[in-house]
């Protein structure tokens, strides 16, 4: 056979040659990469540390350790542990951090100067009344 061709095929082929060439390469690379070792990837120290100062109400290896009976069976324990936390938390939400009627005036919120200078340079002219006066103060229409 003559060189650059294929002996399997009728027709002239270049590409093969360069193909085994870069076949038998990547080969020879996966071997000698596999035969070296690899570094093993280190986990952040604040990840290791999760477990030993996390900020559950109850931290799960408190559980494990000081209370055996409630943990012998894991499943059905992180399911209580799970739907205790979600609704604790979401208890403390909406009962403690979201009082209703509190804040809800925006009279005690400082103007800033921008804010000061365009509604006096609008009263000055006349449209800060004009404003007001088509302002919509309700959803829906008033009957009277």
């Amino acid at each position: 056979s003559r060189a650059g061709s294929c002996p399997r095929l009728d027709h002239r082929c270049s590409v093969a040659p360069a193909a085994m060439a870069l076949l038998r390469a990547a080969c020879r690379v996966a071997l000698l990469g596999a035969a070296r070792p690899r570094a093993v990837a280190k986990l952040p120290q604040s990840l290791m540390m999760a477990g030993s100062d996390s900020f559950p109400y109850l931290p799960v290896d408190f559980a494990f350790r000081f209370l055996p009976r409630w943990t012998r069976d894991k499943v059905r324990f992180f399911y209580w542990y799970y739907t205790v936390s979600f609704v604790s938390g979401f208890a403390i939400l909406m009962g403690y951090f979201h009082t209703p009627y509190v804040g809800d005036n925006y009279d005690h919120f400082p103007e800033s100067p921008l804010y000061r200078w365009t509604e006096s340079s609008l009263a000055k002219t006349g449209q800060l009344e004009e404003n007001l006066r088509v302002k919509v103060h309700h959803f829906y229409p008033q009957t009277e």
